[in-house]
């Protein structure tokens, strides 16, 4: 029954190459979108500020949690929004495309930002520890859905020699045995580890 659901050492192998080039594809588009980040901060400082003002009131949902509590809630909204990436690829790839984008212009906005307040040394202490994990996870999430839609195009043409149905069970168990895993941790880095870093002493 878990072999059904888990993938074995030379399926993971298999499935990361050929995952190989949208995880490629993931990076550039994310990068971009960082870079945008970067320049709006520099060009656009009233819209910078109004993002802050926003992200602000986002973070004050989750202040004060147990760490648990909070381990739980940021794992599940990261697990929701990349099996979303991934299922919402099968529209042609448009779904993650533009949610790397977008977060890569808001890790450039937010890193920007921080620095400017905070330094940069505590701005990267409150962004590595979690997205070396986490990033990667959101990463092969995202060039699923990058594959889930090229397959779809293709099978406009009748050039696929599996289903979409058959491509999106293998997806899902790649993501019970690798995203969800580094998502889990992820989790519990940020929620029990970050804030110690960062937080004044």
């Amino acid at each position: 029954m878990l072999s059904a659901i888990i993938m074995s050492a030379d399926e993971r192998h298999e499935y990361f190459m050929r995952l190989a080039p949208y995880f490629k594809a993931s990076l550039g588009i994310f990068g971009i979108g960082l870079i945008v980040g970067l320049i709006m901060v520099a060009r656009f400082p009233e819209l910078a500020e109004h993002f802050q003002a926003s992200l602000a009131g986002f973070v004050k949902i989750f202040h004060g949690m147990p760490k648990l509590q909070l381990a739980a809630a940021i794992f599940f909204n990261n697990a929701i929004k990349t099996v979303a990436a991934m299922i919402l690829g099968c529209l042609f790839g448009v779904v993650p495309g533009f949610l790397l984008f977008a977060n890569g212009a808001a890790l450039g906005l937010v890193f920007s930002l921080s620095t400017q307040t905070r330094g940069l040394w505590i701005s990267l202490l409150s962004i590595l520890p979690h997205g070396v994990l986490e990033l990667p996870a959101v990463f092969f999430g995202t060039s699923i859905g990058l594959m889930l839609g090229t397959h779809a195009i293709k099978s406009l043409y009748r050039k696929n020699e599996t289903t979409l149905g058959a491509e999106m069970v293998r997806s899902l168990r790649f993501f019970c045995t690798v995203i969800a895993p580094l998502l889990l941790v992820a989790a519990f880095v940020e929620a029990f580890l970050t804030a110690e870093l960062v937080s004044p002493k």
